[in-house]
């Protein structure tokens, strides 16, 4: 089923918002401005118990960032998909408020996305994280008591059980680089667990006029109980993702992350290869048919620095 604007304003339209402005469409969902400092969000992929353990999170995570975060309100099932009220948190995105890479003034830019990392990396996850599914998997990704890599190593396996045929194809020694992928991640020290985000964008940061970020959104496609140094990799990644400068847009944020966080080099470039094999496939049963990221993923892993890494 592919949908339309005209579909999704007629289940707003069911709940009593007949003048909803269309804000975002992302992985999870499509976002609305219902007015009155409220927003609503048709999630794609989430059931009834997926959110409701959200909303969990959310009040769990209030007051502790010093940023605002989201806050369900109302939960609806008016069609196929299951839509939240929530409210509307202050700022405007980030990507439409600062300059794009290259361009005068793009370090400020990278430097809202490090602040967020910075401070995602100071929260010690709820005991709720636990509980969490990521993507559109129905059973959580780290139940308590289940290590970091051992988890991260699971759902690895699981979208290459998915999904591998596909990459297979179009990365060059595949089976090779995974086995290496999977052996670096096994050798990594347990990380203490923190909050990651997972899907930290220019679009989840909205910043006010002095662009310094005063809200984070969009929990929930990949937050777990793990390792900041995950978040920061993955982030480097999807700030640009789809330009064709992404290499230069990483490596100018791994080098902000090592000089600011203490990250390391290698750690980082070894989770951006897994968390872009994790969602080298989460548009493929996306309702409006957006481009798969498998050609993404395989410019990566095709890269002489992945191919210098897993290739040992």
């Amino acid at each position: 089923m592919v949908l339309s604007d005209g579909f999704l304003s007629e289940q707003l339209h069911a709940i009593g918002y007949p003048a909803a402005e269309q804000l975002a469409i992302g992985m999870q969902g499509a976002v609305f401005r219902l007015g009155g400092e409220k927003v609503a969000k048709i999630w794609f992929h989430a059931g009834e118990d997926e959110l409701r353990r959200l909303g969990e999170v959310y009040a769990a995570l209030d007051g502790r960032l010093p940023f605002h975060t989201p806050r369900f309100l109302e939960l609806y099932r008016p069609g196929p998909y299951w839509l939240t009220v929530e409210r509307e948190l202050p700022g405007t995105p980030l990507h439409a408020a600062a300059p794009a890479f290259g361009e005068p003034g793009w370090e400020r830019t990278r430097d809202a996305v490090v602040e967020v990392l910075a401070e995602l990396a100071n929260v010690e996850p709820p005991h709720v994280l636990h509980q969490l599914t990521v993507l559109d998997e129905r059973t959580p990704f780290r139940p308590q008591g289940e290590t970091w890599t051992d988890a991260l190593t699971a759902l690895v396996q699981r979208r290459l059980h998915r999904f591998g045929a596909q990459l297979r194809t179009v990365i060059d020694d595949f089976d090779a680089k995974v086995e290496q992928m999977v052996a670096l991640l096994a050798d990594l020290k347990a990380p203490d667990p923190h909050l990651v985000h997972g899907d930290v964008t220019a679009g989840n940061i909205l910043v006010d006029e002095n662009l310094r970020p005063v809200s984070v959104l969009d929990f929930g496609l990949l937050t777990m109980p793990g390792d900041p140094v995950f978040d920061a990799a993955a982030a480097g990644s999807l700030v640009e993702l789809w330009s064709p400068r992404v290499r230069e847009v990483e490596a100018a944020f791994d080098a902000a992350c090592i000089q600011e966080l203490g990250y390391d080099a290698e750690q980082l470039l070894l989770y951006r290869c897994i968390h872009m094999l994790i969602i080298a496939n989460a548009h493929d049963e996306d309702p409006y048919g957006r481009n798969s990221g498998v050609p993404l993923t395989a410019r990566l892993f095709n890269s002489p620095e992945v191919s210098a890494l897993l290739s040992r």
